[in-house]
């Protein structure tokens, strides 16, 4: 049998589980009738408040945690292996949004060494010390969700669809989908997927599964060779563009989308070191669109990832959590459509 819900006290007293929320984090504001009979329902359930109620009950921080996966060292371009966002800036927004609506955000990153972390960022929530958090997930095994799901902290996973939990996530498939379409109706016949390394397992196969079906609907070819891995930093970009060149004019393709802008800029560089011309002879699109994208040369086309809206969505639906106004079982599943920034790197043929 499953643990009692808020949801189930509600439908056992009769009333809506706002009004269980209600009780749990502010008991004054309910007439004592109604709250009596709820206590009632409570205890013939043997229901038992969630960590974030009762810390709310204490004292609400108003401040939240954004957690990051562990990660490895910074590459020698900056960068870091199979990183395919920009970590910065969305940092950047969530404390643009958290400080508007009055909430202090906290910035913590695990190391993958350290196997004692996810305990001490559920701690958090434990502690009070925050009210909830917005977890950065590479695997939807990460321990820390099934950690914080056991102690029934609230949180939200950003960037990555996790069954069971609330989350907003970029719709990988379709933006792929769309890239590689946008290719086809530009000319290109032989297009590569300049993949990052596997450190993010879902994402990248939604983004496989985005090529694969562009590339069938189109009557086109999908071949091993093209399906190129690389470690997502520009580094990789370029190293995995020569090892193109050197398979010889035949076997090169004639577009590029890559995992990352970053991994696009270090494409080009290739490109144009070994005296292809760019879009002329490949063409090439990135994602996230970085600005620099716009000041390369050629200008990146680029996959413009919402990161304001997916950050909007993440922080309602976490305050919905801390306040008790969405129950825990009432997930929050939002997939974020991207949309193409068409530059020059991906022109037409010239009639």
């Amino acid at each position: 049998m499953g643990q009692t819900t808020i949801k189930d006290v509600a439908r056992r007293a009769g009333v809506s589980f706002q009004t269980v929320s209600l009780v749990l984090n502010h008991p004054q504001k309910v007439a004592r009738t109604t709250r009596e009979t709820i206590e009632t329902a409570m205890r013939d359930l043997d229901f038992v408040p969630s960590l974030a109620a009762r810390s709310l009950r204490k004292k609400p921080s108003r401040s939240i945690a954004c957690v990051f996966a562990p990660a490895p060292e910074p590459a020698a371009d900056g960068g870091r292996p199979g990183e395919t966002a920009d970590h910065g800036h969305v940092l950047r927004t969530f404390g643009t949004v958290t400080d508007r609506q009055g909430y202090t955000l906290v910035h913590r990153c695990r190391r993958a060494d350290d196997p004692d972390g996810p305990g001490r960022i559920a701690g958090l929530v434990s502690e009070a010390r925050v009210d909830g958090l917005v977890v950065f997930a590479e695997d939807r095994d990460d321990p820390l969700i099934g950690l914080l799901q056991a102690k029934r902290c609230p949180f939200v996973v950003f960037g990555l669809e996790v069954p069971g939990t609330h989350y907003v996530a970029l719709a990988e498939r379709d933006a792929v989908h769309g890239a590689v379409r946008h290719l086809i109706a530009a000319g290109s016949r032989s297009i590569c997927l300049l993949a990052g390394d596997a450190r993010r397992p879902a994402a990248a196969t939604e983004r496989f599964r985005g090529y694969r079906d562009a590339l069938a609907e189109a009557g086109l070819p999908l071949r091993d060779a093209l399906v190129v891995t690389c470690d997502g930093t520009a580094a990789g970009g370029y190293r995995a563009a020569r090892a193109l060149l050197e398979a010889g004019p035949g076997a090169r393709p004639d577009a590029v989308v890559a995992a990352s802008d970053r991994v696009a800029f270090g494409a080009l560089r290739a490109l144009h070191e070994g005296g292809v011309r760019v879009p002329a002879e490949i063409r090439v699109v990135g994602f996230d669109n970085l600005s620099q994208g716009a000041y390369a040369v050629p200008s990146l086309t680029s996959v413009d990832v919402p990161v304001l809206d997916m950050v909007r969505s993440a922080f309602a639906t976490l305050v919905e959590l801390i306040e008790g106004t969405r129950a825990p079982d009432d997930l929050a599943q939002t997939l974020f459509p991207a949309r193409l920034v068409v530059r020059e790197s991906s022109a037409p043929a010239a009639p």
